[in-house]
């Protein structure tokens, strides 16, 4: 009788979080479908029966990585010495990149098994049977069933706001929120899996609830999540300046278990500049008086943004409102992109168009402004103690990897735990397990990320 052989599956992912949880679900469909999945590395690329990469391509930047990365699975899949697409394991491009440019893939790149775009899981399914040997009759059960440190909890997808640089709205369509009771019942199980962790996003996470036809909104639904017994901490995302009402700090400052930590995406300060964004200024005046209040409500507080630089008409003296705002509001940490002129978005088509050396100047310009100010609030925690999540081991460096509450994952730097004197570094690996916390005191920083040491409570 010929043995079974299950063929593998190999996820890439780009981009934002939200990206994440589509790779998540695309990992589910698969394995219901009886395939192995496995994330994708030079490694098993070069194993894998298909490999699917999941791209972002929210501005151009974007879009290049992940075409580079298309490219780079196409490399790696085929055999040495082939030269025909039939001896080739299939390459399937999924996400943002196929709802923009789907046509125009197809006819670049030719060699690319299939196009899927965002969410449509089944597509995905259908050209897995088509094109490999027969899976497992039965889903498959993922390999690696130790739970994550940190699990991301989508509450809704796509967006209504009218921004004009915007290609989010076209690729991800209208704001659904999903049910409370899918949502709720998502992260009881996440938590009794072992996840203490749980990060709350969606393009708008204070939007939530208002598309449903129940009476809900985040309020309601963050008093919910916060209570969950063994949840030790609950982020939120991807919060618009105008959702920072008197409510939800109150809300924040109630539950222990919500991070006092805010991610607001301002973009810019000057009036003229957010109305030619087709975002409210009276908005990002309002979030100066609420950041006030964030921070009496709640002193620990970490706050990010990001902001545009160079966008359409910014003259030098709005480019320099924009610098002093990032100077007197002190963010902990500030994401800045240069404009990126998107097709078919009206922001493209404004005129007074800055120059490309312009545009990367002044992001630069604010970026090093704003690394100065978050690298001091950074190094202003040596000597506190805090309780720390255990990420990971680093053998070669012989200390734990670990983040504080103050800390998103893969954009806020990490904590690295040196083990004490009396204490070898196979004790201390063995005595502290990844996804266990852990309480230490600061005592040295480099940029955003933190030493520590434990301490004895």
């Amino acid at each position: 009788m010929t043995k079974l052989t299950i063929p593998t599956v190999a996820f890439t992912t780009l981009g934002c979080p939200k990206n994440e949880v589509d790779t998540d679900l695309m990992r589910k469909a698969v394995e219901a479908a009886g395939y192995y999945s496995s994330e994708y590395s030079d490694e098993v690329g070069n194993s894998a029966d298909a490999i699917v990469v999941n791209t972002c391509s929210f501005i151009q930047e974007a879009t290049e990585a992940s075409i580079e990365a298309i490219f780079d699975a196409l490399a790696l899949t085929l055999p040495s010495g082939s030269a025909t697409q039939k001896e080739r394991p299939p390459v399937i491009v999924a996400g943002c990149i196929v709802n923009r440019y789907a046509e125009d893939l197809s006819e670049e790149m030719p060699e690319v098994t299939a196009f899927i775009k965002v969410g449509d899981t089944d597509a995905l399914v259908k050209v897995l049977r088509d094109c490999l040997p027969a899976a497992s009759q039965l889903p498959i059960v993922r390999a690696e069933t130790e739970a994550r440190s940190y699990e991301y909890l989508r509450i809704a997808d796509g967006c209504d706001r009218k921004c004009t640089f915007c290609t989010i709205p076209s690729i991800r369509g209208s704001y659904v929120s999903r049910e409370p009771e899918d949502i709720l019942t998502q992260a009881q199980a996440l938590v009794d899996a072992g996840t203490y962790e749980l990060i709350v996003i969606a393009q708008d996470i204070s939007r939530y609830g208002t598309d449903l036809e129940t009476d809900t909104n985040l309020i309601h639904l963050l008093n919910q999540l916060a209570v969950i017994p063994k949840l030790k901490r609950l982020r939120l995302m991807y919060l618009q300046p105008e959702g920072l009402t008197d409510e939800l700090l109150q809300t924040m400052a109630k539950h222990s278990t919500i991070v006092p930590y805010l991610e607001i995406p301002l973009q810019h300060i000057a009036s003229r500049i957010l109305k030619a964004m087709g975002r409210n200024p009276r908005d990002v005046e309002n979030f100066q008086v609420q950041l006030a209040k964030a921070r009496e409500l709640m002193p620990d507080l970490t706050v990010r943004t990001t902001l545009i630089a160079g966008f359409p008409g910014e003259t030098a003296e709005e480019f320099n409102q924009l610098c002093v705002f990032v100077e007197e509001a002190s963010f902990d940490y500030v994401g800045v992109f240069p404009y990126s002129p998107e097709d078919e978005t009206r922001a493209a088509e404004l005129p007074d168009q800055l120059d490309d050396s312009l545009r990367l100047e002044r992001a630069q310009y604010i970026r090093d402004l704003a690394d100065q100010i978050g690298w001091q609030s950074t190094a202003d925690r040596i000597g506190q103690e805090l309780e720390v999540l255990v990420e990971g081991h680093d053998s070669a460096e012989g200390v734990l990897v670990a983040r504080a509450a103050h800390q998103t994952p893969d954009i806020d730097g990490i904590v690295r735990i040196t083990p004490p004197k009396d204490s070898s570094i196979e004790d201390f690996f063995a005595t502290y397990e990844v996804n266990s916390y852990l309480k230490v005191e600061f005592v040295d920083s480099l940029l955003y990320d933190m030493d520590a040491i434990p301490t004895s409570a």
